[in-house]
């Protein structure tokens, strides 16, 4: 009988010991702009120190906004945490839609709708040596890639359309995309 209680009482205080508390999940991956949905997320029990724990969405809050009123803020990758800053109000985020010229060859052959770039602008290949590139975005998301058009000049071009924050897109960087060279890098 003493063993069985003291089994009985060491189960009871292992299990009031257990810390560990739900927290929202990326399931697949999340990218920047996109609506989050109930499939993005998924409950998961972790235990955190005390200083981190705060910067986490807990399945037991609400949500700053409706779900279908929130996008994601930035690229999360699967199985990650849900970060306080990871999901924006639509409305809170003026977006702009911002054309690039890309020279056959300047940017991956596979670009597709939702992969992230870094927008780089420089000489083109036949230009004076003006300087080197320079990163005029970054993490940016395709939101479309065009066809093949004929450029000036006679090389063949397409217009990828990229999603862009309205308080990063500045004069200089529409001036460097329309006077420059751009190159897209896929982000992975």
């Amino acid at each position: 009988m003493l063993v069985l209680g003291a089994t009985v009482l060491g189960a009871r205080l292992a299990a009031a010991g257990d810390d560990r508390v739900e927290y929202w999940a990326v399931g697949d991956g999340a990218t920047p702009g996109d609506t989050v949905s109930r499939d993005d997320l998924r409950a998961v029990e972790v235990r955190l120190p005390d200083g981190a724990a705060d910067n986490y969405i807990r399945t037991d809050e609400a949500f700053d906004a409706p779900l279908e009123d929130l996008v994601w803020a930035h690229r999360v990758t699967s199985g990650s945490l849900v970060g306080r800053d990871a999901l924006v109000s639509r409305s809170s985020t003026p977006r702009g839609e911002l054309p690039l010229s890309v020279a056959q060859g300047a940017a991956p052959s596979d670009l597709a709708h939702g992969d992230v770039v870094d927008v780089w602008v420089g000489p083109g290949p036949g230009d004076d040596s003006g300087g080197p590139a320079v990163r005029v975005l970054e993490g940016v998301r395709v939101l479309r890639t065009g066809g093949d058009a004929v450029a000036a000049g006679g090389s063949l071009a397409r217009t990828v359309l990229v999603d862009v924050d309205q308080d990063r897109l500045g004069t200089e960087v529409v001036s460097a995309v329309a006077t420059g060279h751009v190159t897209l890098v896929r982000i992975v």
